[in-house]
Formats: structure tokens, C-alpha cells, sequence
């Protein structure tokens, strides 16, 4: 092994990580697991397996603290004001936060600073929602009919939330579910990826230590059962859920018992179109860089699909190719370091697998693909894939990888184009690469998908973010987040005298 992330975790004072339930920090009755981090299988440490009594005191903790506590009653003004500090500790300990992270799941530590899952930008998060506290409002109606009613409508906080976090972006999830809830007045059980429990632990140690009611904030830790326990919970009015489709379909089932709400943001195999008059070389290099560098294609709105038109083919996959020689693994805290490793043995056994049956099916592998052996053998490190491919069938074009595979797909006409991108189970994010403004217009509007960019993406607090088909249910991001979590109820006056 090239290197110990050892010294930077006990650096970073790590300890075994603790329930937060109803205000106090407990070790927890259950069993322990062990996180290892995804570069060098060192273990980091451990956490408490939430059993499914600790389950049930962290939701009811966070019902009292709804049904009899302050919180959803206090004036905006107040709620506002409580918040704040919380932000200016997440914008102080920045740095701390961001190593946390990158001992979570290998982000390289300059990205796990300045990309946009960094502690900065969950700040900014908590900043952005804390300013809608006063503007949650309803509205008034005209009467409808002779009849003497008037009609008003409030915005109640939705209740008791569970928020459940993928690995990839423990930091920004945090924010984006936690900010909005807290804003509404709703009180909130969090529970993390069982891969990554440092950085949250962290967080809600920020959130613990300020003036938040008791019980308004709660941390449970454990695999999949201690989420299925927590999203199947009678106490939870919602579920906002960032992960993979097989668990959001399971969430979607278990929430039917009370009609929990939900908010589920699920996969992606979102499509690039780049036509003729884009910047071939510029264009390539972005598509192949966010398969190959920062989380390793790890990220639900990737472009994992380079739907790129016939003639400018070779030179969209020369440049992608040049690009893979900036690949750089290694120490994540090492500033050359370009790339996080796949987050575990498993995932980095599946992104081979795809490759497998990439080749097996016919699709050409041009780069990558492998693993690179060597001193890297203890780490999760896949050498990044290029993928051609003439039929949009193929499992690697219709499956997400979650992993550095970028699969470019040619395409002759703008309508082909359109029905590739079209032509997928999940709908998430999507681009177009065009300087033709009204071709850029009339191809984002015909992509079914959540979010299109165009000659670029980037999500933003303040804009709505989610995906249709198996990529999920709802928004997250500005106003959409304020709908997502709070009621809508109507109150109307009979005015006859």
C-alpha cells in the first residue's frame, strides 16, 4: 500500500461514532460495524447498528418533540435566528468538514473543499432555506360563487421527517434535506449511508450543540435494515430518500401503511447530446472527466451516456481519450490526486462487471476498464472505460454503473438524438451541447428528464432538482423543497351574518 490515511484520521480526532437520540449521544445495544475507507481498506472506525427499539425512541423522540415541542410554533423570526449560528459553524470548520468527508468516501480533499459537495456549499444550503422561515405563505381566494365563504390557505411543516443519505454526497444531503425540513418547523431523523457515518456524525454534532430544541434533531447508524426501519416507521410523516431504485421502489411500498409523504431521489443514466457545432474538444474532456475524475462517475446526474452525432465521432473520442491521461490516483489529500476510488468491494466488483458485459455484448471497449493493479491493489481503483456503442439496448447504455464508464452512443438526425436520450427507464438530468440557441431550447424541452442543461450542468440550491420514471419522485431545491415539506391546508369562513 502506496500510503495510510491512518495519521490524517487520528489528525482528525475520529472516534467511534455514537446514536444521537433525543439529545444525548448513547453508544447504542446493538452491534458494531466498521467503515474502511474505499482507497487503502484502512478502517476508520466504528459505529452502533441502530436496533429497531433505538428506531423507535429516535421517532419518538422527534414526534415530541413535534406534537409538544416548540419548534413548529415558534415565530419565523425566532426559527430563523436559531438557525444562523448553525451556519456560521459549518462555514467556520469548513476545512475539518471536508477532510471528514474525504475519510468518508475518498473524495480528494481539494474537491472535498471547493466542488460543489463541499461544507461550504451545505452552508450555504442551511443560509439559503433559513431565509424562506418568513416567506412560508398561503394565500387568499376570491368567493367563488354567491355563497358568502371566504378561503385562505397556511403551510404546515409536514411533521416527523427521515432523512436518509447516499454516500456519494453525505455533506450536501445533509443540507438538502435537513435545511428545508428544520425551515418548516418539521422535527427529523437522519440516518446515513452505512459507508459513510464520519462527516454527518460531525454535522449533527454542529446541529446538537446549538439551540435546536430537544429532539429536534436525531442520528441513527446501520445498514439497510435500520433504514428500513426508520422509512417503515408509523411515527415518520415523510421520507426524503437520496439512493439507489431498488431501495426508493422498497420505500414506496413500506410508506403506504400511514400515506407517508415522499421525496425520492433515485438513479440516473442521463444523457449527453453533442452536435456538430459544439466544442468537440472542450465538450469531451467535460463528459469524460466527470466518468473519470471527482467521484469516479459515482454521481446520479453524471452523463454517463455521449450521444454524439456521426460526424464529429472520432474527434469527440480522441479528445475523451486524451482526457484519460489526466486520471490521477492516490492519497486523496495529495493535491495531484484527481479521482476517489469506487466506495466499496462491492460496487468496484459491479462497475467490472458492467464492463464484462459491455464487451460480451458487442460494445467496443476503447479505454480502461480494468483495474490498475500494483500498489494500487488495496484500493477500490478502476481504471476509467470508454464505451462505443451502435445500439442503445445494450445493458451499459440502459443500466446505471454508477462507476467511471462513459458509453458514447452516434446518432445521424437532432430526432434520433432525441429518441436515444428518450429511450432509458430513469430520467434524471440530461444535457445539449449546441451554439445554436433554438436548437439548444427545442431539445431541452423534447428530453424527458428533470433537469436539462445546456453546454453544461451544475444543480443549485435555489432550483428545483428530481427526476421522473425510476429516478424518482418530487423535487429538492428552493421553493420545491418548501411544498415538499410542509401541508397545504385550506380554512374557509362562512361570512353570512
Amino acid at each position: 500500500m502506496p500510503f495510510s490515511l491512518l495519521p490524517m484520521r487520528d489528525k482528525s480526532g475520529v472516534q467511534p461514532g455514537q446514536l444521537l437520540i433525543d439529545g444525548q449521544w448513547l453508544d447504542g445495544d446493538g452491534p458494531r460495524f466498521e467503515q474502511l475507507h474505499p482507497a487503502t481498506q484502512e478502517v476508520m472506525t466504528s459505529f452502533a447498528s441502530a436496533t429497531e427499539a433505538e428506531v423507535d425512541r429516535a421517532v419518538v423522540a422527534a414526534r415530541r418533540a413535534f406534537d409538544q415541542g416548540p419548534w413548529p410554533r415558534i415565530p419565523a423570526a425566532d426559527r430563523r435566528r436559531l438557525l444562523q449560528p448553525i451556519i456560521e459553524r459549518i462555514f467556520a470548520e469548513e476545512a475539518e468538514l471536508a477532510a471528514l468527508q474525504t475519510l468518508d468516501n475518498g473524495i480528494p480533499y481539494h474537491l472535498s473543499r471547493s466542488a460543489r459537495l463541499s461544507p461550504s456549499a451545505a452552508a450555504s444550503i442551511f443560509d439559503h432555506f433559513a431565509g424562506w422561515t418568513d416567506k412560508i405563505n398561503g394565500e387568499t381566494y376570491p368567493r367563488f360563487s354567491s355563497a358568502p365563504m371566504d378561503y385562505m390557505t397556511f403551510r404546515d411543516p409536514v411533521g416527523v421527517v427521515a432523512a436518509i443519505l447516499p454516500f456519494n454526497g453525505p455533506l450536501l444531503t445533509f443540507a438538502l434535506k435537513v435545511a428545508p425540513a428544520l425551515a418548516c418547523g418539521c422535527t427529523v431523523v437522519i440516518k446515513p449511508s452505512e459507508l459513510t457515518n464520519i462527516a454527518v456524525t460531525r454535522l449533527a454534532k454542529i446541529l446538537h450543540e446549538s439551540d435546536l430544541p430537544r429532539g429536534v434533531i436525531n442520528l441513527v447508524t446501520g445498514d439497510g435494515a435500520t433504514g428500513a426501519a426508520l422509512a417503515g416507521h408509523p411515527g415518520i410523516d415523510k421520507v426524503s430518500f437520496t439512493g439507489s431504485p431498488s431501495v426508493g421502489e422498497a420505500i414506496l411500498h413500506a410508506s403506504g401503511g400511514n400515506m407517508k409523504r415522499l421525496s425520492l431521489e433515485l438513479g440516473g443514466k442521463s444523457a449527453a447530446l453533442v452536435f456538430p457545432d459544439a466544442d468537440i474538444v472542450a465538450t469531451a474532456r467535460t463528459l469524460m472527466g466527470l466518468c473519470s475524475t471527482f467521484l469516479s462517475g459515482q454521481v446520479c446526474s453524471t452523463p454517463s451516456r455521449a450521444v454524439v452525432h456521426r460526424s464529429v465521432l472520432d474527434a469527440f473520442l480522441h479528445a475523451a481519450a486524451e482526457q484519460l491521461k489526466e486520471v490521477r490516483f492516490g492519497d486523496p489529500f495529495d493535491p495531484h490526486t484527481t479521482s476517489a476510488p469506487l466506495v466499496s468491494r462491492r460496487q468496484m466488483e459491479r462497475v467490472l462487471d458492467y464492463v464484462r458485459i459491455g464487451r460480451e455484448e458487442g460494445a467496443q471497449l476503447l479505454h480502461g476498464g480494468d483495474r490498475p493493479g500494483g500498489e494500487w491493489d488495496a484500493g477500490n481503483w478502476v481504471n476509467p472505460a470508454l464505451f462505443l456503442v451502435d445500439d442503445n439496448a445494450m445493458r451499459i447504455a440502459q443500466e446505471e454503473i454508477f462507476g467511471p464508464v462513459l458509453t458514447v452512443i452516434p446518432f445521424d438526425t437532432e430526432e434520433d438524438a432525441i429518441r436515444i436520450a428518450n429511450d432509458s427507464a430513469f430520467g434524471l438530468a440530461g444535457c445539449v451541447y449546441t451554439h445554436d440557441i433554438k436548437r439548444a431550447l427545442r431539445v431541452a424541452r423534447s428530453m424527458r428528464t428533470g433537469s436539462v442543461g445546456i453546454n453544461g450542468y451544475a444543480s443549485s440550491p435555489h432550483a428545483p432538482m428530481g427526476g421522473i420514471h425510476r429516478s424518482g419522485i418530487g423535487r429538492e431545491g428552493g421553493w420545491a423543497s418548501i411544498e415538499a415539506f410542509t401541508e397545504l391546508k385550506t380554512v374557509n369562513f362562512n361570512m353570512a351574518d
